[in-house]
């Protein structure tokens, strides 16, 4: 008698459960239940406490239910909140206080907590995004060595523009002789106005008293080129022209030119595991292509922990003059650096 009472009382908090959870219906015939928090981009959103946070896509689902209000954006651009129900095969009806609308899955666009926003809107909302990383380096024993580097990026980055900011500081002994002293910044923007080409600005003020170099300045404007534009990975091309002065701390006579300029940016993320960042710039001056600078950075970004705010960076720099103010033309830098971000 007693566990025919608990096997009662479990099957009433069982159908409880069941009946305050929202469901998703998929074509093939499952019954999934949650609590849906999102439908974007042909994705829902649902949590569960059985496995966590599931993504179904749309076009896998009949039909879905809520007992909580959500506000649902369909592809015509009607926008009602209430609660959604199944109405048979492949429809729904949404409840609100202006009535009661008919549909189906399949032309819901976008849904939401009445609490938050439409996704998309919050997609196309330029925010800023901060970065500090410093890395510290050095060797004792037979030889002595020490390197220090400090960086700075703000970006204010919206779905077809970018205006971004940038600050580095490296310092670097070897047996009490210094083989760093440089310090650099610069400014950026770049807008699309088309899925593939779009335009660009920058430049970049430099000061390295290891190379002789008072003052660099090396500006540039011209066309992108869009080639790749996915969610985790981009690939941008650059050409245009641009103008580079450099002032030499010694007698030799200071440079300046217009120049032509070349850029290279890739990006890619491996879900929420790491990602990789190649940038690559190639200055050559347009009356004499054999005097040329480019620069290059390729670095591996690791996720610490689960606040998305430290990541560990592994790279590797290089600069190359053709014509430097010293005899070094390649400086080659690898550094590990831990980042701290925000928005």
């Amino acid at each position: 008698m007693y566990q025919q009472i608990l096997r009662f009382a479990f099957l009433i908090s069982l159908s409880t459960v069941l009946a305050e959870a929202d469901t998703v219906l998929t074509k093939d015939g499952a019954t999934l239940t949650g609590t849906i928090t999102l439908i974007d981009q042909g994705v829902i959103h649902l949590d569960t406490s059985y496995a966590g946070s599931l993504k179904i896509k749309q076009d896998q689902v009949a039909s879905f239910e809520t007992d909580e209000p959500l506000v649902v954006r369909l592809e015509s651009g009607t926008v009602m909140e209430g609660p959604v129900q199944s109405a048979g095969k492949d429809s729904l009806k949404i409840s609100s206080t202006d009535g009661i609308l008919e549909t189906s899955a399949a032309k819901v666009a976008a849904s939401w907590n009445p609490e938050s926003e439409d996704p998309e809107v919050v997609r196309n909302r330029r925010q800023w995004r901060y970065e500090a990383g410093l890395d510290i380096a050095g060797k004792t024993g037979n030889t002595e060595k020490f390197r220090v580097g400090a960086h700075l990026d703000a970006e204010l980055k919206g779905p077809n523009d970018t205006l971004a900011f940038f600050f580095e500081y490296e310092q670097a002994e070897e047996e009490g002789t210094k083989t760093d002293d440089r310090i650099a910044g610069g400014a950026s923007y770049e807008s699309f106005f088309s899925d593939i080409l779009g335009w660009y600005v920058r430049t970049e003020l430099e000061q390295d008293r290891t190379d002789n170099v008072d003052f660099r300045s090396i500006n540039g404007a011209g066309l992108s080129y869009r080639l790749i534009n996915k969610p985790n990975q981009t690939f941008v091309a650059r050409t245009g022209l641009g103008y580079k002065y450099t002032g030499f701390s010694n007698d030799i006579e200071n440079e300046s030119s217009a120049t032509i300029d070349f850029g290279l940016n890739h990006f890619y993320e491996f879900k929420d595991w790491f990602q990789i960042e190649t940038d690559i710039t190639y200055v050559p001056q347009t009356d004499d292509f054999s005097n040329y600078r480019v620069e290059h950075d390729t670095g591996l970004v690791i996720p610490i922990g689960n606040s998305g705010n430290w990541k560990l960076r592994m790279g590797v720099e290089n600069e190359y003059d053709s014509e430097p103010a010293t005899s070094n033309k390649l400086d080659t830098s690898y550094y590990t650096r831990m980042i701290y971000s925000w928005r």
